[in-house]
């Protein structure tokens, strides 16, 4: 069940289009164009032939506070 476009006038194909054109226009300006840090590293690491940042290595913080409270 499929819909076929109708036909209508032959200037009310410009006239859509136009419209169509100018509400995509006005929607441009309330994008938002900020990155954050973590998505801009990203970027300029697939632009440029960076080396990648190592592994992520986890402090030894929370091994630290386990231990103090196994002593307690």
């Amino acid at each position: 069940m499929s819909r076929e476009p109708t036909k209508g006038e032959p200037g009310e194909d410009a006239a859509v289009r136009a419209r169509l054109e100018k509400i995509q226009r006005d929607k441009r300006s309330g994008v938002r164009w900020n990155l954050s840090r973590h998505t801009a590293e990203q970027a300029l690491m697939a632009i440029t032939d960076l080396p990648p940042r190592g592994p992520y290595r986890a402090s030894g913080k929370n091994r630290r506070r386990k231990k103090h409270k196994r002593l307690l």
